[in-house]
């Protein structure tokens, strides 16, 4: 079985990782050139003081898009339940209020935007000239929110459909349209056609998502649908799964708290400059972040503990790969880096390269504890996911950058960078018992998942295995052998569909307590989508599928489910099975 470096093996959860990482990676890429071309057109095309008007704007984009994670989070995560259990209703209900909810808060917010307009700019005690360059960035942006609102719901819930292509569609639509205008705009209207240009790029984006949505093309649908008691336990879900953005937003300002009590205004840089290297981090691992939320919350509804592990420990490896290679491009780079941001001093430049390798030296901890913090609101251990990401991102920090700094702007970072450690020695310690999966033990001894690709070796070869294992189990030799034999017929028809182009599968067997409990099986493959069962009932079967739908007819399930990049097949085999 072939391997990538950064995902491993190549199975259906790794090419699913991959699929989504590399998505998210192109948007996040796409969203910094975009914001440093604005920057740059406005810097260009007006000048300096439109890029400062501009910065003066950030809070409020940042608390606009922070708003539109409150709002997509916790009903992809719902969503995602909902489709582990297979249970289309829910979600397209859930999608169909996340829309009307991100409409709804986005008409507010540009009616806000537009009421307190006076008094949203009359915070900014600045000279005349540059509000005006500010009032002209704000009026090119009263339409931002119901559309950021839209387009992060659209991409949440088109990734966890594994449909993260369109998501890579509407990036690229919405960087042309952005980049063209801010050179069309900027040029006629000035700093107001920054704004202008930045909405219509989301505008785009939308109407991408939305032409996908229409026509058959997806297979969610909208309807009429509001819960109220739903769109607050989403809310609910949001807050804990955004809550590492509230914390990265308030260790800037510990860092800057503790570098003025301890030294002097002049090392804010450093604050600076590490800041800014945490921000592209931490986006680094929103890549990871994206893969897992879908897949886990999935396998935690279907209860399939083995696939929950083989996804963390993706997930895990992807993030210590990373936060190893900026760990060692950083400390290569660390004496250019304060020279991006305006230094001169060469002694100065020396500390603040310094610092930044002191910060590094532990971030491999950050991004592992990181995710393992996201997971647990994932499994709905939320109150636990929420201490750690307290203690992660601004407790032990905090502690530890006033413990360095009694000694040096060194130790300070150094001290900021080991509570990372300290978070991760924490989780272990708390874990100890249950394990950093918190997953059952018993029953995890009474599962099994396998993955092979669909060559013709490699699934007589399972079949074989499954046989032996499930007789090991003390499973009677029909069942045992039933077991065989589905294995065997779904994946010889699989190699057929390949037709040489082999993709991959993964039998999952989830026994019960004994031997004569229901088992289920759960047959995953990368494949284009199929569904044996249907086509069998609808007259246009092999006899393989005639053969699989008639040795199957008696099962009290059969369900069916496809996303973007997998098909789905639950079969539960009863007790007479």
């Amino acid at each position: 079985m072939s391997s990538w470096p950064l995902f491993g093996p190549k199975t259906v959860i790794s090419s699913r990782f991959r699929a989504v990482f590399t998505a998210a990676m192109f948007s996040m890429v796409s969203a910094y050139i975009l914001i440093l071309t604005d920057n740059v057109a406005a810097g260009q095309l007006v000048g300096e003081k439109a890029v400062v008007s501009m910065t003066l704007v950030v809070p409020l984009l940042t608390f606009i898009i922070f708003v539109s994670y409150l709002i997509a989070d916790g009903l992809a995560m719902m969503l995602s339940y909902a489709m582990g259990r297979g249970d289309r209703e829910q979600v397209d209900r859930l999608f169909s209020m996340g829309v009307l909810l991100a409409l709804g808060m986005g008409g507010l917010f540009a009616l806000s935007m537009w009421a307190l307009r006076t008094h949203l700019l009359g915070f900014w005690d600045i000279s005349p000239h540059l509000m005006g360059y500010v009032q002209d960035y704000y009026d090119g942006l009263l339409f931002y929110a119901p559309l950021m609102f839209l387009n992060v719901f659209f991409y949440t819930v088109f990734v966890a459909e594994g449909q993260e292509r369109v998501c890579v569609v509407g990036s690229v639509c919405a960087f042309v349209v952005n980049v063209l205008l801010d050179i069309c705009l900027c040029l006629r209207i000035g700093v107001m056609g920054v704004g202008i240009a930045t909405t219509c790029g989301l505008g785009a984006a939308v109407l991408v998502q939305l032409y996908f949505l229409r026509g058959g093309r997806s297979r969610l649908h909208f309807r009429w649908y509001w819960n109220t008691n739903d769109v607050l336990h989403g809310v609910l879900y949001s807050f804990y799964h955004s809550l590492d953005t509230l914390l990265l937003a308030l260790l800037p300002l510990a860092l800057s708290s503790c570098v003025l009590h301890h030294f002097s205004e002049a090392y804010i840089i450093v604050v600076t400059v590490t800041v800014n290297l945490l921000t592209f981090i931490v986006a680094l691992y929103t890549g990871v972040v994206d893969c897992l939320q879908p897949m886990v919350c999935q396998y935690h509804a279907e209860n399939n503990l083995p696939s929950i592990q083989k996804t963390m420990a993706t997930g895990i490896r992807a993030t210590n790969i990373i936060s190893l290679a900026i760990m060692v491009l950083g400390m290569a780079v660390s004496g250019i880096l304060p020279q991006l941001f305006g230094v001169r001093d060469e002694q100065m430049v020396a500390e603040v390269s310094m610092a930044v390798c002191c910060f590094l030296l532990f971030i491999v901890f950050l991004g592992s504890t990181l995710m393992y913090s996201n997971y647990y609101i994932y499994i709905e251990k939320r109150n636990y996911g929420a201490c750690l990401k307290f203690l992660l991102l601004l407790g032990f920090p905090y502690i530890g950058m006033e413990l360095g700094a009694a000694y040096s702007l060194n130790g300070m970072m150094l001290g900021t960078s080991a509570a990372f450690l300290a978070a991760f020695a924490f989780n272990l310690w708390w874990t100890r018992k249950s394990g950093r999966l918190f997953l059952d033990r018993e029953m995890l001894t009474r599962q099994y998942s396998y993955d092979i690709d669909c060559s013709v070796e490699a699934v007589i070869g399972l079949s074989k295995l499954v046989q032996r294992m499930m007789a090991a189990r003390g499973l009677s030799v029909h069942r045992a052998n039933l077991l065989a034999l589905l294995v065997e017929e779904i994946g010889m028809h699989a190699n057929q569909r390949a037709k040489g182009a082999f993709f991959q599968l993964e039998f999952s067997i989830l026994l019960g307590k004994s031997p004569e409990d229901d088992i289920t099986m759960i047959v995953r493959d990368n494949g284009k989508p199929y569904d044996i069962i249907k086509e069998a009932l609808q007259g246009k079967h092999s006899f393989r599928e005639y053969f699989i739908e008639s040795i199957t007819a008696n099962f009290p399930r059969r369900h069916y489910w496809v996303s973007g990049d997998e098909n789905r097949m639950t079969l539960v085999i009863g007790e007479r099975g």
